[in-house]
């Protein structure tokens, strides 16, 4: 009686646990296909889904009719007795119901397995041709990446299954007494034994071909095999590995009949031997032989058996990067600039990045959060055209903070209230106010701009860092910006958010975000909308999971509404003979940026562009999800203009590009032209310069080009020997190039400029006054710039107040040549080094053109000046020329 109640106990207590975990998932699945038919994706949502449970679904009944067929035909053989366990009866009719349970666990295990292998279905279903051949088997590029990923999982599940099988059903056998071991250990089988003998060897057949279909798929994957010199196929693998896997594979057969015949034969030990033979077998030709020959055939003249091959892994990784398409082109380095070469260039003077994006966000935070539920969380990049001209600029949203101050943290407060940040701030890169702060394009709540920018919807509700899940809408006003001593407030108008119309929904809620507010409140309204997954993030990973996503979406403002833009790419860690890059993307070998992701920041809709419509893994993906992916061109024009080249794909591509750049194999087995990342100084210690953009104009072209690029030095050494850029501006957008400088002399690289800055007495006295108790020195960035084949080097100088961290703009570097100058502005620094001088900019904007009646004024004033000089009033002379030079340069106003 004790233990019946022990086991209604336990089979509650499994119920309930199963019942949670089914309405877990069920609720969750719910709330996702309620997000996803709000934002118009919820064809994507059903197919993904469809695919999953597909899988689930016959994964599940293909292993259970396997074990519980074969577990039904071993009773058949067997009489089912009593089980007597020391003290516990098993009745016979239990024993069939645990044959069913035993059965159960299987097929879930391989249910689950196969569940989330529905992007490799996918791929397999849709994909097409890359249309290029691998060297050595000649199928297209699209069997490995599309189609062989798809085969293999059914040769493991195959294997897996049919060895399972085989020992689950040796057990049952053991387990009804069909196979009884006698002493020393010998199996003896039990009548009918010819029965027993015939269905294992049915099971175990399958399982040899198996092993057998797996050896021939394997001779695939050593197109990227990491033996050797050589990812991809080697001189070991091509003349002694795929030797050894047909010999596998005949050898799995041979197992099979072997195995059959010792069965029904009852000669056991053929089958032991069979066995032992084809293990000793394995060892000896799949482990130990290419091993050896690899050491002693091929290592002593390695270079020269490996050339063939090292020439087809460095095209193959070109392809797969994206780096056979690079433009490469001869960069003089002149050694000094002139001052003509400033003038002609002076636009891209005017875009020099001064301001370094970690001590620009602490300003931020410090001048423009304004209240303590707003916060910087990072800085973007960008060119906009505006009432000074065309600029690279630094812009930040004002996003939520991820807690409320102490005393308003309320249900109300966090959930209904404080619901989305406002605006934004945007600088100058290259201008600074007089005291060293940014010279602001948009400052302050609600946002105000004097170059002719407007923020139209200032209010962000969806955002890079925007935390939680926020209701809107409500009885309750939302805050929407601080004014004064009092707050504006506002109620949601837009479509972002999931509608709570009715109670199901509101319970529903309740449960997936854990919080019985929400079905409890009273403030809800009929139009009130749910909003959650609000991080760009997570809002397209959620729609299109098999894109691999860049790290930093960045905001844009267009035609007075704020946007972000999200990179995906396209991977695949299949393509043949390239090299795989294993730092912040596990193990790709093939990237492409083939889309650009739209999310507006107020409504959160999103739209998916296609920047690369002849990426074929792309392909699969547009046909599986017909109209989902828009042509780039259905993008407006002005937003257009904002996109940029991805930080993240550039640095895959100029990392792999430091050693696939070497194109001849025997430079390139012998790394005699590594290249490296150059090192700067930031905050006293030496870290690696990462990529950056700039506007400015490349050699031998006239227009200002937006680019992103980074320098290389050789490794282990500090001079620059090579410059990449990619465009950023349409129609040339995507395009890379290299300048490469010349071996023969030295070009400064950013570390030796560094020093060269260290060793200037002047500045380094200078500095090391300044960083005395009460404040601190913050050296930024070091910015290259390519102007006419010289470079021009510049560093920012910021000085903090201890206990006001509000780094200021107080000194610019300029390095030409060995000439190294400090002074309060670029173009102080400019003058000092070439001699030149030109009008210093505005501290708000560039200066206008005097208008009529400021020269009608100007003329007056100059009448009084002269006419105070012929009287020798000197005292009225200078008032009037303190005059005159205030009317002729009026200083910047809001």
């Amino acid at each position: 009686m004790r233990g019946r109640t022990k086991g209604i106990v336990w089979i509650t207590a499994a119920g309930c646990i199963l019942f949670l975990v089914v309405l877990s998932s069920a609720t969750g699945i719910l709330e996702k296909w309620l997000w996803m038919r709000q934002l118009g994706y919820s064809k994507i949502f059903w197919k993904i889904l469809g695919l999953k449970w597909a899988l689930f679904g016959i994964a599940f009944a293909v292993v259970l009719l396997c074990f519980w067929f074969n577990f039904r035909f071993v009773a058949r053989l067997l009489p089912i007795r009593d089980i007597q366990i020391k003290d516990w009866v098993i009745p016979n009719r239990m024993t069939s119901v645990g044959f069913f349970v035993v059965s159960l666990a299987p097929a879930f295990a391989f249910a689950f397995f196969y569940y989330p292998q529905w992007d490799t279905y996918l791929r397999f279903r849709w994909g097409g041709a890359f249309g290029a051949a691998d060297p050595i088997f000649h199928h297209d590029i699209g069997f490995y990446v599309f189609q062989l990923p798809f085969y293999q999982l059914i040769q493991n599940s195959l294997t897996g299954l049919t060895f399972f099988l085989l020992l689950a059903t040796l057990g049952a056998y053991i387990y009804l007494g069909g196979i009884q071991f006698a002493q020393g250990g010998r199996g003896i089988f039990a009548r009918p034994n010819r029965s027993m003998a015939v269905h294992l060897c049915i099971l175990f057949l399958p399982l040899a071909v198996s092993l057998g279909w797996g050896f021939y798929l394997d001779r695939y994957e050593l197109l990227t095999s990491s033996r050797g010199v050589v990812f991809g196929i080697g001189y070991t693998d091509d003349h002694v590995t795929l030797l050894t896997l047909w010999i596998m594979l005949t050898a799995s057969l041979a197992l099979g009949a072997f195995v059959f015949i010792g069965l029904l034969t009852k000669r056991f030990k053929v089958v032991t031997v069979a066995v032992g033979a084809y293990a000793v077998l394995y060892f000896a030709l799949v482990s130990i032989l290419p091993s050896l020959v690899q050491k002693y055939k091929v290592q002593p003249s390695e270079l020269e058996l490996e050339s063939p091959y090292l020439t087809t892994n460095i095209q193959f990784t070109r392809k797969g990067f994206n780096l056979d398409k690079i433009v490469e082109k001869a960069y003089p380095s002149l050694t000094d600039l002139t001052p003509e070469d400033i003038s002609k260039n002076q636009q891209t003077i005017d875009n020099i990045r001064l301001w370094d994006y970690r001590p620009i966000l602490e300003t931020y935070r410090q001048t423009q959060e304004i209240r303590l539920y707003y916060q910087f969380y990072d800085v973007d990049v960008g060119r906009y055209r505006t009432s000074a001209g065309y600029h690279q600029v630094m812009l930040s949203p004002r996003e939520l903070a991820p807690q409320l101050p102490e005393k308003a943290r309320t249900w109300v407060n966090e959930r209904l209230q404080f619901t989305h940040g406002y605006g934004l701030v945007m600088n100058f890169v290259s201008q600074k106010s007089p005291e060293g702060l940014p010279d602001y394009i948009i400052e302050n709540i609600p946002p105000e701009s004097l170059y002719n920018l407007t923020v139209d919807q200032p209010a962000i509700y969806y955002g890079e860092k925007t935390p939680g899940y926020r209701i809107v809408s409500t009885q309750v006003k939302e805050l929407d910006y601080p004014k004064g001593n009092e707050n504006v407030y506002t109620s949601y108008s837009g479509k972002g958010g999931v509608a709570l119309n009715s109670l199901w929904k509101r319970l529903l809620f309740a449960w997936t975000r854990e919080d019985i507010n929400i079905l409890l409140t009273s403030y809800l309204s009929p139009t009130s909308r749910l909003q959650f997954w609000r991080q760009v993030h997570e809002r397209v990973s959620n729609i299109c999971p098999f894109f691999f996503l860049d790290r930093d979406p960045y905001l844009v403002l267009s035609e007075g509404k704020l946007y972000w833009v999200q990179d995906a790419y396209t991977v695949s860690d299949q393509f043949p003979y390239s090299e795989p890059y294993g730092k912040f993307y596990q193990h790709i070998n093939y990237i492409r940026n083939s889309v650009k992701v739209v999310i507006d920041a107020y409504e959160g809709s999103v739209q998916f562009y296609v920047a690369d419509p002849r990426d074929p893994v792309l392909a699969v993906y547009r046909q599986a999800f017909p109209g989902v992916f828009k042509p780039l061109q259905d993008l407006n024009e002005n937003m257009r203009g904002h996109l940029r080249y991805p930080e993240d794909l550039f640095s895959i591509q100029a990392d792999m590009y430091r050693t696939y750049h070497m194109v001849d194999p025997q430079v390139f087995y012998n790394q005699e032209d590594l290249w490296a990342f150059p090192q700067e100084k930031y905050a006293g210690a030496a870290i690696p310069m990462a990529p950056y953009y700039i506007l400015m104009r490349l050699p031998d072209t006239q227009k200002l080009q937006y680019l992103l690029m980074n320098p290389f030095t050789p490794q282990s050494r500090d001079n620059m020997i090579a410059w990449m850029a990619a465009k950023c501006d349409f129609p040339d957008y995507g395009q890379l190039i290299v300048y490469q400088l010349p071996k023969e002399k030295l070009t400064f690289g950013p570390i030796q400029v560094e020093a060269m800055i260290d060793q200037n007495t002047l500045i380094s006295e200078q500095l090391s006054l300044w960083d005395q108790r009460g404040s601190r020195v913050i050296r930024g960035n070091l910015v290259i710039i390519p102007i006419e084949k010289s470079f021009l080097y510049v560093e920012p100088v910021y000085l903090s107040a201890e206990g006001a961290n509000i780094p200021q703009l107080k000194r610019v570097i300029v390095t030409s040549g060995s000439k190294v100058v400090m002074a309060p502005t670029l173009d102080d620094s400019l003058a000092a080094v070439f001699g030149t001088v030109r009008q210093v900019r505005a501290s708000k904007a560039t200066p206008q053109r005097p208008q009529l009646e400021e020269l009608s004024q100007a003329r007056e004033i100059f009448k009084r000046a002269e006419k105070a000089s012929k009287e020798g009033k000197w005292e009225n002379f200078g008032k009037a020329m303190d005059e005159l030079k205030s009317a002729l340069n009026p200083p910047a106003t809001k």
